[in-house]
């Protein structure tokens, strides 16, 4: 064989299963190593190439040049709004270890800094200066502060540990707060907590302090000593509450108290404190006024929770020291309430809010309700029957009505649901996540003398979708919405938005399958602009 070149003769060579001669192997056997210098070589050249381009691109990359303000709201919906806790910071000390304008951005970032929970009582001693200069960095942004507190020592007959000198130093010279959570805490705890806050101020102004600041307060009590709770007259001088600055917001968490004399303790709340309220939240299970004992003074209130856990009410106004209670018309209104959500609220309680409280400016209203017995859904029909006097003096203003299952196993009949919806005309907003037969609802919409319901209706939601749920009747019974009836008046339906989830657990299952499948999200959305959004991972409240 006769070769054009040396190249040409070992490319020959290679591509076929010939033998070379001795000659041509032996010159082959040569030219491998400066070869493998030239490969080295190349791969080096090809390496600086690539490490320059990686570096022009970083350097003339978009997020170079996304300012420190930008890159720190990244930082913080990557972190959440979840509360840091300060021993275990991991997440955001990694951030700053990445680069200097990381690290920048951060430090820029107050809200990033505002919101950490410290465990009490410690093991190892933690200074305050690292504390305060760690919540010093949130600047201008609200400051809040959690405290998880193990209270098995004071049962123990131990010293109370919760005001420890860093706590108190904190809540005396440290940041202002915005925010103070403590909970599963026994009330002596809270007192001592208090005294000596007091203490250390040592004559000066407790206004001025980092306590006296506060905006938020939320107290969790596990436990209470009847000294703290006195019976008699309302009394603020001894109590464990006297010293709570004026807030806007108080959430409070009573421990079940099953003693007969449990109506008889009084909840010494300041009424400085009580009249600049715009949120209370309580949790309280007691047979007892004391609700309406504090909620005279409550006249700047915009949101009311009360988490009443079932509890049944058999006192009389005649023995309240309430006079609007007592005398005529018997009731206390409160002319600024827009939000009201009672949860565990029994059919006999739900009548005495009713009637003992007026709410003329009520825009929502929020009932979740704990069944008497396994899916039974006649709880929260007669308890929206009881509820129904609270608004009697402004119906047209109610916006919104959410009813809540907490167990969310519990079914409310076609019937039941329909008679609800017909109480509550002009609100454009309703949620709910109890259970219920689509086809059966749709069905009882059909009827020749059936209205309308919630004719201004604007959002629906149904959640917590259990996977029996019909679909498509459903949607059906969207779509007969817009059949204009006799007795509406020609009034057009206002509905634009709908929103479908299912319980998370379930995830993707025939729910999500039947919603893909149908016709009628898309159908709803050209015809009659309604859009639908459907959440098959869970719910978007609750």
């Amino acid at each position: 064989m006769t070769m054009e070149g040396q190249d040409g003769s070992s490319d020959i060579l290679s591509d076929s299963y010939f033998v070379p001669p001795s000659l041509e192997a032996a010159t082959m056997r040569q030219q491998i190593p400066s070869m493998m210098i030239e490969i080295s070589e190349l791969r080096s050249r090809l390496e600086e190439l690539e490490d320059r381009v990686y570096r022009y691109r970083s350097a003339t990359s978009s997020l170079r040049r996304v300012p420190p303000e930008i890159l720190g709201e990244i930082f913080h919906v990557a972190m959440g709004s979840k509360t840091i806790d300060f021993e275990k910071k991991n997440d955001l000390t990694a951030i700053l270890l990445v680069c200097k304008k990381w690290r920048d951005a951060a430090y820029l970032t107050g809200k990033l800094w505002g919101c950490i929970s410290l465990r009490l009582p410690r093991k190892r001693q933690m200074s305050y200066e690292k504390v305060s200069n760690w919540i010093g960095r949130s600047k201008g942004c609200p400051k809040a502060l959690k405290i998880g507190y193990d209270s098995e020592r004071c049962y123990a007959m131990e010293e109370c540990k919760l005001a420890l000198p860093l706590l108190v130093k904190l809540l005396v010279d440290g940041p202002p707060l915005h925010r103070l959570e403590i909970r599963f805490i026994p009330s002596w705890c809270f007192q001592g907590l208090m005294d000596s806050v007091k203490g250390q101020v040592d004559g000066h102004d407790l206004a001025k302090s980092s306590w006296g600041q506060l905006q938020e307060l939320e107290l969790g009590f596990e436990a209470i000593a009847p000294e703290n709770f006195e019976t008699g007259e309302e009394d603020v001088s001894q109590s464990v509450f006297r010293h709570i600055p004026p807030l806007s917001s108080l959430t409070l968490s009573l421990p079940f108290d099953r003693s007969e004399a449990a109506w008889t303790h009084h909840i010494h709340l300041p009424p400085t404190t009580l009249q600049t309220l715009t949120t209370f939240h309580l949790n309280c299970r007691w047979d007892g006024p004391q609700i309406f004992v504090f909620l005279q003074h409550c006249q700047s209130l915009q949101t009311l929770c009360l988490d009443l856990e079932n509890a049944s009410w058999t006192w009389k106004p005649e023995n309240v020291n309430v006079p609007s209670l007592s005398g005529d018309p018997g009731c206390i209104t409160l002319p600024k309430l827009r939000t009201l959500a009672i949860s565990g609220c029994s059919v006999q309680t739900g009548g005495k809010v009713a009637k003992h409280l007026r709410v003329p400016a009520l825009l929502e209203l929020r009932v979740a309700q704990w069944p008497e017995t396994s899916n039974d859904s006649t709880g929260i029909y007669r308890l929206l029957g009881a509820l129904s006097r609270i608004r009697v003096q402004r119906t047209s203003i109610l916006r919104s009505l959410t009813l809540e299952d907490p167990y969310k196993n519990c079914k409310i009949s076609a019937e039941e649901l329909t008679n609800i919806l017909s109480r509550f005309g002009n609100i454009t907003h309703f949620a709910t996540s109890f259970d219920f037969n689509a086809k059966d609802f749709l069905e009882l919409q059909k009827l020749g003398d059936a209205v309308r319901l919630l004719p201004s209706l604007e959002h629906l939601e149904i959640t917590h979708i259990k996977a029996g749920f019909d679909l498509e009747s459903f949607f059906q019974y969207i779509e007969h919405r817009r059949v204009v009836q006799a007795n509406d008046d020609g009034q057009a339906d206002r509905l634009k938005l709908l929103t479908l989830s299912v319980q998370e657990h379930l995830g993707d299952n025939q729910l999500n399958r039947a919603y893909q499948e149908s016709s009628y999200p898309k159908s709803l959305k050209e015809s009659f602009g309604i859009a639908v959004n459907f959440l098959p991972r869970g719910s978007p409240w609750y």
